[in-house]
């Protein structure tokens, strides 16, 4: 990697690089994705079930960010796109997973269509405070529905470490939405 790619890992160099990017210059397009690469890969790592998944996500994140660098509007919103981005790329890889735009969910959202999207938010900040190892074992476990034995393998460690991580994460988690009542046994 030359001097010019490393200086982009930083937020300045992705600044530069998504500048450039937007305009189609193919050496910023090129720096960009060597810029978000390690970040996108940690991503995937946490939010898939398999490493195969994980490199599908992040190349099926990184094509799509090329195709869609005009829409984004500033640098700053590149990690959080693509963080949502792989997320849905890795519930798209999980057996029986149906994502439906909220467009068309209509009455699969229910009555209280903004209500859900607040609990939702308020969830997801909550879960993105947590530490990373109490994050990952929430998201393989009650987002991805794997079941804790297949989760400990994943993690390599323990069946009974990985329940007891999961009921400090669900109590550390459901503490600091305020409602302690949300735990639930593994």
């Amino acid at each position: 990697m030359n001097g010019t790619a490393g200086r982009a890992a930083g937020g300045d160099g992705v600044a530069r690089w998504f500048a450039g990017a937007q305009r189609g210059d193919p050496e910023a397009v090129d720096g960009l994705l060597r810029a978000v690469f390690p970040t996108a890969r940690r991503f995937a790592a946490r939010s898939c079930t398999s490493r195969e998944d994980a490199e599908d996500a992040v190349q099926d994140a990184l094509m799509a960010l090329v195709r869609r660098i005009a829409a984004l509007r500033a640098a700053e919103t590149v990690t959080s796109w693509l963080f949502v981005t792989i997320h849905h790329a890795c519930l798209r890889r999980v057996p029986g997973v149906v994502l439906v735009p909220i467009d068309l969910a209509g009455d699969l959202a229910g009555a209280d269509l903004a209500g859900g999207v607040v609990d939702r938010m308020v969830v997801a900040d909550a879960l993105a405070a947590l530490p990373a190892a109490q994050r990952e074992v929430i998201v393989l476990v009650d987002l991805l529905d794997l079941p804790v034995e297949r989760m400990a393998r994943q993690l390599g460690i323990g069946v009974r470490a990985a329940k007891s991580r999961l009921h400090r994460a669900r109590r550390a988690l459901a503490a600091s939405i305020g409602q302690p009542e949300l735990r639930r046994s593994a």
